[in-house]
């Protein structure tokens, strides 16, 4: 029997050593805080629980490699065009993530519609696949009726959620204006 020279075994254990990894799905974790919430004194705390949640459910299950971790940091979810959210789908789209890993549907979005049509046309045509952990969703295994359904009743909860509290903001913001007191963050000056 020959024997193999030592540089030879290393570039062979090498690449055995990254032979399992190939076989995991290239995960990405989305994190969203909306507007409303970062003015909180929390010290990112939020995100930074969303994305230590994640994961943990990454870690639970080895079929997930974590690729990236994308954050929107005071960004409302009524609209789609957020930095993390068109930096991620321009990584889905060169191919480098085929899962997302959500906290729960309304981090992702709270546009009806849009997060719809991402759910059921956009992501199956890519081959990507999603997960909402609190709410129990998984694209891949999603077969099941009354979880197909959950998910845009869901989706319309958080529609109709961001256009309550907007409407109690706007309430609040003129209760205020009829009492005389100063929106702005800063008085006026003279």
């Amino acid at each position: 029997m020959a024997r193999k020279s030592r540089k030879h075994l290393q570039t062979e254990t090498s690449v055995s050593a990254e032979a399992p990894n190939e076989d995991k799905v290239a995960t990405a974790i989305y994190a969203r805080l909306s507007v409303e919430n970062s003015g909180k004194d929390d010290e990112g705390d939020s995100i930074e629980n969303q994305i230590s949640f994640c994961r943990a459910y990454i870690d639970e299950h080895p079929y997930l490699r974590l690729v990236q971790v994308y954050e929107d940091n005071g960004r409302k979810g009524t609209n789609f065009k957020r930095p993390a959210f068109q930096k991620m789908m321009d990584d889905i789209k060169a191919g480098a993530v085929k899962c997302i890993v959500v906290k729960d549907l309304s981090r992702f979005g709270r546009d009806y519609i849009e997060t719809g049509a991402y759910l059921e046309k956009i992501f199956p045509f890519m081959g990507v696949r999603f997960i909402s952990i609190t709410d129990g969703y998984d694209s891949a295994i999603s077969g099941d009726a009354e979880k197909a359904l959950m998910v845009p009743l869901k989706n319309m909860i958080n529609a109709a959620y961001a256009k309550d509290i907007s409407r109690k903001i706007i309430t609040s913001f003129r209760a205020r204006q009829e009492k005389g007191e100063i929106l702005p963050a800063f008085a006026p000056y003279g």
